[in-house]
């Protein structure tokens, strides 16, 4: 047998997983680094160490204030969020977002910038749009 979960209900579901309370968060380490895919798989909150420039603050992303569309794949998104440094100090640099639910703190899932940034001085930003995708597979 072959299960088949059509565009209708993937945006359903998908508003069903964006219904409850997230926390993005901005990380300065490449968690990946070294892994292969099952360790990749089995990364959690512990695995992402949490911007700390001044002036850096997560972000809460208040559930039922996503916009999904349908279609292959079916996508989630949140409104862009902005994190500013408030003064000059030592660089860091971010390679993503990540994602974890507001309830308990537990990853949910990351996604890394198009390059790694670097802020260190007053005024500069970071801006990310947190969004969720789920694509048609074909279960064996």
């Amino acid at each position: 047998m072959t299960l088949r979960v059509v565009d209708q209900a993937e945006e359903h579901f998908l508003d069903l997983i964006l219904a409850v309370n997230y926390t993005v968060k901005l990380f300065v380490n490449d968690p990946e680094d070294g892994l292969n895919d099952t360790q990749i798989n089995a990364l959690d909150e512990t695995d992402f160490t949490e911007a700390t420039f001044t002036g850096y603050a997560d972000a809460d992303l208040t559930g039922g204030s996503w916009t999904t569309t349908a279609g292959n794949p079916c996508a989630g998104t949140y409104g862009q969020q902005t994190f500013t440094r408030s003064s000059t100090g030592t660089p860091q640099t971010v390679y993503g977002y990540y994602v974890v639910r507001t309830s308990d703190n537990k990853l949910q899932w990351y996604e890394y910038l198009n390059a790694p940034a670097v802020i260190e001085f007053n005024g500069e930003y970071i801006q990310v749009t947190p969004r969720l995708t789920l694509a048609d597979t074909v279960d064996a």
